[in-house]
């Protein structure tokens, strides 16, 4: 019987070539889409899930009021260890995440992300595996490091790599002490070298917060309980130590300890928007594109019914059932469905190695029962959204009617069939408002003025030793290259991805005020091209240059509530005696991106108050004729100045556009979604006018017998669809209105939605619904009536 099925479906399929390739490449776009989306959703929830033993780990960061600070204390760690019973172990480690830092063997030197500096703890916290060493004493030596098999290969090809040195920022020497092998699925963060932290014993103190602390428990715990216990005993053993305040305790106003289990830090943190918010929204919008492809098979699929209901009264006559119908109609969508998935999976083979060199992602379609299992879930629900309405209809028909020329005609019937029309028409047009306002804000990001021109900026990244010791002798030089303007420094550059945004507490009058604290050179406002609005600008000599002078941005001047704050007094919180004069107000500039407000900033120059801040990179202001010229001229000097290590510059320009290369990556999906929406809605209003003026292909050719133009048969035909769209497009805009303002709470800086945007919008949408009936309906119009009317 199946057999016999599949074989009449195969027939049917056949004998409407261009509607079934409508209808198959239609579902097999969406399809495709939900796959890939699918496979990403897969990607993201797979972070931190190679070793069941992470479920014992928790990540434990500091708050206070509304400031977030992942760094922690140095003896964090270890005090959590020695005071809580149910922590098994704990590791205090820093490490450069994405950042790439120089790494040395023999005369091989490569800029490689994932350095870690750790204690001994290391591998007894993350269990690892290694394929070379032992992982219980590898970490034990002072100079001591783990390498993983990607980067041993890069540094030493096919050599066993034991035993052998590596250099970090070409001054931390290591020897490999063990090969680690890498995840089978992503972490939250890249390792690639764990060297034991030769600076462990003297930067274990409190003041220190420049370490991430984790903790790995004897057995799960609710997140409310540990962070319940931790900052109990925190308060208790730490906190009263340092002699906080009863009141400040009871309060709130205190540092409060959180957690985080590591399989959770990439897409549900406790603070901040995980991964997972970006990837549920493309899973929605996938899904929706694979649901209007199913609901253009279905409706095609009744559509197509109007000429097949001779062939069901017959077989009604020679003793088909219902049921019998049912399933010969339910088999035809079943192969042009397996057909559809087929074909999409053959497009998510093709084009995943450009999803994944655009987007920075390792997908890949996976032959596990689970991802098939999912495949198999969503070829059922597809079949069954697409094909059982039609079978049910279709099986259905009244044999009486269909004998005594009858069809299945008129809006009697047709409701089902108009709703999906409108859902169809109603995602369609959302997608276009969502492509039109991202299209906008992103322009308005381009444009908006960052407070400084980053115009022919670049940023230097540079040994401590260049930045620190030998500036004024590297400025010099760097002046002295035909091309170069301007040289300075600062520790936090703007646009760079490592921006800080930590802040400390300033003392102005007795009250502690929260801001960003950035260390500079004199030269630094103007190699910005950031004017000062009040007071003067640093000098190379005097005051200025000993941290006992500052200049502020304009926020800052505000959150301090003065009214000419020139001349003011200003203290670090925990460095009361060293007092630091205001002596000007810059202009606000932006250093993290658009998704937060400037932040208050406070400027000094070196380290001698009591807050040592290093890092950060060297700015150079090129002449706009032949920049690359210059950077050549630059490159031979980093040669002589940074023997072995290639130098490292971007653009600051550069650098905000890869700020918000995840809010691009989002643009081009929506605008790919979009254009598939776009396609699959108008192939199925085309085929479905095809049928509807079959069906009144009589009817239009008594009313050009009767004097009626082609523009009143056109006029005729597409209102009814268009009253469809135009109801579409009224329950689109406020859906899209409502997302896209909660799309654009995500940015500090925002465009305005404007009214023309939505009827930009719903305008296009129906005017290409009008030009895909038209066009149809006009071809109709035209023929000669009498071959429509010559069998009557």
């Amino acid at each position: 019987m199946i057999k016999h099925y599949i074989k009449i479906a195969w027939r049917s399929i056949w004998n409407a070539k261009s509607y079934t390739l409508i209808n198959i490449l239609g579902l097999a776009a969406g399809l495709a889409s939900f796959i890939l989306v699918l496979s990403y959703l897969n990607y993201e929830l797979s972070y931190d899930t190679w070793s069941p033993e992470l479920e014992k780990v928790y990540r434990v960061s500091m708050k206070q009021k509304e400031d977030l600070f992942e760094a922690t204390p140095a003896p964090l760690a270890s005090f959590l260890a020695e005071n809580y019973p149910k922590v098994e172990v704990a590791t205090s480690l820093q490490g450069a995440g994405d950042y790439e830092v120089p790494i040395s063997a023999g005369n091989e030197t490569l800029y490689h992300n994932g350095f870690t500096s750790s204690d001994s703890l290391f591998l007894k916290v993350f269990p690892y595996k290694l394929e070379q060493g032992d992982r219980n004493t590898a970490l034990n030596n002072p100079n001591s490091a783990i390498i993983s098999t990607e980067l041993a290969k890069k540094l030493f090809g096919n050599k066993d790599p034991m035993g052998r040195t590596v250099t970090i920022f070409n001054m931390l020497e290591a020897v490999i002490t063990g090969v680690m092998k890498m995840p089978d699925t992503p972490s939250h963060r890249k390792v690639h070298l764990v060297m034991r932290d030769p600076n462990e014993s003297q930067n274990f103190f409190w003041n220190n917060y420049s370490y991430e602390s984790y903790i790995k428990l004897k057995v799960p715990v609710t997140k409310e309980v540990l962070e319940g216990d931790i900052n109990r005993i925190f308060k208790e053993r730490r906190l009263k130590v340092e002699n906080w305040q009863d009141e400040d305790l009871a309060s709130g106003n205190h540092p409060v300890l959180y957690v985080d289990a590591v399989p959770d830090i990439q897409n549900f943190p406790t603070y901040g928007n995980g991964s997972i918010k970006t990837v549920t929204v493309l899973f929605i919008l996938a899904m929706l594109l694979l649901i209007i492809g199913a609901i253009n098979f279905s409706n095609l699929s009744v559509a197509k019914s109007l000429g097949k209901t001779k062939e069901i009264g017959v077989r009604k006559v020679l003793g088909s059932g219902n049921w019998n119908l049912f399933w010969q109609f339910m088999w035809e969508a079943i192969l042009q469905c397996s057909i559809s998935i087929v074909i999409a999976i053959g497009l998510v083979i093709a084009i995943l190695p450009y999803v994944n060199n655009s987007f920075g992602l390792g997908l890949q379609i996976h032959s596990n029962l689970e991802f098939l299992f999912q495949i198999g879930l969503c070829l059922i629900a597809v079949i069954l959204i697409s094909g059982f309405f039609p079978s049910f209809l279709l099986s259905r028909f009244k044999l009486l009617k269909i004998l005594s020329g009858g069809t299945f005609s008129g809006n009697k019937g047709l409701w089902l069939r108009n709703l999906l029309v409108i859902f169809q028409f109603t995602v369609t047009c959302f997608f276009i408002i969502s492509i039109s306002v991202i299209d906008k804000q992103l322009n308005y990001l381009q444009t908006k003025d960052k407070g400084f021109s980053e115009e022919q900026l670049i940023s230097i990244r540079s040994s401590q030793d260049t930045r620190e010791k030998n500036f004024e002798k590297v400025r010099q030089q760097l002046l002295e290259i035909p091309g170069v303007k301007s040289v300075s420094k600062t520790t936090n550059v703007p646009g760079d991805i490592l921006a800080d945004s930590s802040t400390v507490n300033f003392r102005l009058n007795g009250t502690d005020y929260r801001m960003n604290s950035v260390k500079v050179s004199s030269g630094y406002f103007e190699t910005l091209d950031s004017p000062i609005i009040s007071g003067r600008n640093f000098r190379d000599s005097g005051m200025d240059q000993h941290t006992k002078t500052a200049i502020i941005n304009a926020t800052a001047a505000k959150i301090f509530g003065l009214q000419e704050p020139i001349g003011e007094t200003i203290y670090y919180s925990n460095c009361l005696e060293k007092p630091i004069k205001i002596v000007g107000i810059v202009r606000d500039f932006n250093v993290l991106g658009y998704e937060t407000r400037v932040q208050p900033a406070v400027f000094t120059i070196n380290n001698e108050a009591c807050m040592y801040q290093s890092g950060g990179a060297i700015l150079a202001r090129l002449e706009a004729e032949d920049p690359m010229s210059t950077i050549q001229k630059i490159d031979q000097l980093w040669k002589e100045l940074e023997p072995g290590s290639p130098i490292r510059y971007s653009f600051l320009d550069e650098n905000f556009q890869r700020k918000f290369a995840s809010y691009y990556r989002i643009q081009k999906v929506i605008g790919f979604f979009g254009m598939i929406a776009i396609v699959i809605s108008l192939m199925g209003l085309f085929a479905l006018t095809t049928f509807a003026l079959k069906n009144r292909i009589k009817e239009i050719g008594i009313r050009k017998v009767l004097g009626a133009e082609v523009p009143n048969i056109v006029s005729l035909v597409s209102k009814d669809f268009l009253l469809l769209v135009l109801v579409a497009v009224l329950i689109s805009i406020p859906i899209g209105w409502y997302a896209m303002n909660k799309w654009l709470e995500n940015f500090a800086y925002q465009t305005t939605l404007n009214w023309w945007i939505f009827l930009a919008s719903g305008g296009l949408v129906l005017l290409i619904a009008f030009l895909t009936v038209s066009l149809k309906t006009t071809q109709a119009a035209m023929k000669n009536p009498v071959k429509s009317l010559k069998t009557e």
